[in-house]
């Protein structure tokens, strides 16, 4: 081979002998980084910017000669970059740790650069980079760059390019995209959706953040009764009540509860509707139930209702499994557990194991028979007597919370008709009431009024006429039971007696304010209902004025609403529970 040949070689690669030389000698690196801590540029109206959580971005001065870089603090994303004379400035948003630096020609930062102080909002900082300078740089481009989304609720689905990506646990997607444009998509049930377009023009990372509305309807469900469960399609919802959200649709729901017939309805939802129902209550079915006892005449009880005594049968048994109880004196008492259907007889059957007691409670006497004395024994020592089985104390008939409404006569000056509110918990026991008089005073009444001034002698004496009047009453106390079927309750209260005028010129609404108290005694029939005797005596503590100050010329006035009164009545439970 020819000396000049290989100097022409040597010619042809010296060019990219020297770009490989360039190359290796591409550097860039950071030379410095500090806090400018006067530098109110990244908070100054005209050159601050905001992130895209609303807050105002920090700001890093990159010190440096050269043009055309790249920057990118990861998963937060660059706010903005402008290029100035002799430095670029990157806002970026309150957080970042680090920043990667990259080049078209002179290449890009070994690592990412990790900033040794915390970057805060709305602060400047100043980098300076050091980098070789280069004629011909080759770099691969990586054609694309990443799209990264924050989706709410976690739970969507997304469509990149009309292809379905899967989302992590908290509700992020990072996907690399080349350049050009590209769709996304984003469904989940009970939100509308929501679509859009972004481009992809460099590496740097793009990041779009999506938050679906709810379409679900709010809906609150109720139902009188409070153990009753409350069942959407077929799913249990709640106990008596229930609030939340479904999405837009037909729902069957149903109120249910053992021993009772379950109640339906359809509802259809539209989306974002707020909806409150009040649920019907299931219904009671009921069977009959054939109870036999040996031996016979043992009471049945169910719960604390007798139903009476064996045999029998007995009707309007609520239908479920319950336990009946046979009791009779002198005998151990026995349960029974039966399931009533609907509609049929159920059968309960008892045998009762005797006490070894006759109905008053003795031992029952023993027949021997006479026999041929014998040689007499060592006596032994007498052994201990059992002791005597105690009888099983019934039920009491007063439930410890208890509603109820009743019915009176009052007898007293006046004589009035009345009604009543009130209830128990535990012991303590309130009572509202009211009555109306009858007889002579509801007929109409009137008085002499002598009224008195200021010298305290009488000016003039008029009659003044009552038409209607009311007493209204206010009891507080605590009620103590007896026995099964008594309970006494000593109270105090507050009664008012108001007189309505009509028939003269000082016309006007009169009243007698007294202090109350009283002692309760109730009589119960059954769980359910009984009689009551009231004995009270009533206090006045202030009367009422008509014009002036007035003196009643007839005691009769003094005596109303005063002294000793009696109220018998009839009480009914309204709503109870042990």
């Amino acid at each position: 081979m020819r000396p000049h040949t290989h100097v022409r070689r040597l010619l042809l690669a010296l060019p990219l002998l020297l770009s490989l030389a360039a190359a290796s000698a591409q550097n860039i690196s950071v030379k410095s980084f500090r806090l400018l801590e006067t530098d109110l540029t990244a908070n100054l109206e005209g050159t601050k910017e905001t992130d895209q959580n609303g807050e105002v971005a920090a700001l890093i001065k990159v010190i440096t000669t050269e043009t055309g870089f790249v920057f990118d603090v990861g998963m937060l994303g660059i706010v903005r970059t402008i290029q100035q004379v002799g430095e670029i400035w990157v806002y970026v948003p309150r957080g970042v740790q680090r920043i990667s630096i990259n080049h078209q020609r002179l290449g890009r930062l070994a690592e990412p650069y990790y900033f040794p102080v915390p970057i805060e909002s709305a602060r400047t900082y100043e980098l300076e980079l050091t980098t070789s300078r280069v004629r011909t740089v080759v770099e691969e481009d990586a054609g694309g760059g990443y799209l990264a989304l924050k989706v709410t609720p976690s739970s969507a689905i997304v469509f990149i390019d009309d292809k379905a990506q899967a989302l992590s646990a908290d509700g992020t997607l990072s996907l690399f995209l080349l350049y050009g444009q590209h769709t996304y998509r984003v469904e989940a049930p009970g939100y509308r959706s929501e679509s859009g377009t972004v481009t992809i023009a460099s590496e740097e990372t793009q990041t779009v953040t999506v938050t679906l509305p709810s379409t679900l309807a709010k809906v609150v469900l109720t139902t009188e009764m409070v153990d009753a469960e409350i069942w959407v399609n077929n799913e249990r919802k709640g106990m008596g009540s229930w609030k939340g959200e479904l999405p837009a649709g037909a729902y069957i729901i149903e109120t249910r509860r053992e021993g009772f017939r379950s109640q339906r309805t359809t509802v259809t939802l539209a989306e974002e509707e707020e909806r409150t129902l009040t649920l019907q209550s299931p219904e009671p079915v009921f069977g009959r139930l054939r109870a036999e006892s040996n031996p016979l005449e043992a009471e049945v009880w169910l719960d604390e209702k007798k139903l009476g005594t064996t045999p029998g049968i007995f009707n309007d048994i609520p239908a479920g499994t319950h336990t009946f109880r046979f009791i009779k004196d002198g005998y151990e008492p026995t349960s029974v557990e039966v399931t009533v259907e609907e509609g049929k007889i159920a059968t309960a059957s008892a045998t009762l194991v005797s006490t070894g007691k006759d109905v008053e409670g003795d031992l029952q006497p023993v027949t021997t028979e006479t026999v041929t004395p014998a040689k007499p024994k060592t006596p032994e020592e007498p052994k201990p007597q059992e002791p005597k089985p105690k009888k099983e104390s019934q039920p009491s008939l007063f439930a410890p919370l208890a509603f109820y409404g009743s019915a009176d006569l009052q007898i007293g000056c006046p004589f009035a008709a009345g009604a009543s509110l009130g209830g128990y918990l535990g012991g303590f026991n309130m009572e509202v009431s009211f009555g109306v008089p009858f007889g002579e005073m509801a007929r109409g009444y009137h008085f002499d009024w002598t009224i008195v001034g200021e010298d305290g002698f009488a000016e003039s004496t008029f009659e003044q006429y009552y038409d209607q009047n009311l007493f209204v009453y206010g009891h507080i106390g605590y009620g103590i039971p007896i026995t099964r079927y008594l309970r006494l309750t000593p109270r105090v209260g507050v009664s008012m007696f108001s007189l309505v005028t009509e028939k003269s010129a000082y016309d006007q609404t009169t009243y007698i304010l007294s202090g109350v108290a009283s002692m309760r005694a109730e009589v119960a029939f059954s769980s359910k209902m009984g009689m009551y005797i009231t004995p009270q005596y009533n206090l006045p503590v202030k009367r009422g004025t008509i014009a002036g100050t007035l003196c009643a010329a007839l005691s009769d006035f003094n005596l109303l609403n005063n002294g000793f009164y009696l109220s018998v009545g009839l009480w009914i439970n309204l709503f109870s529970a042990k």
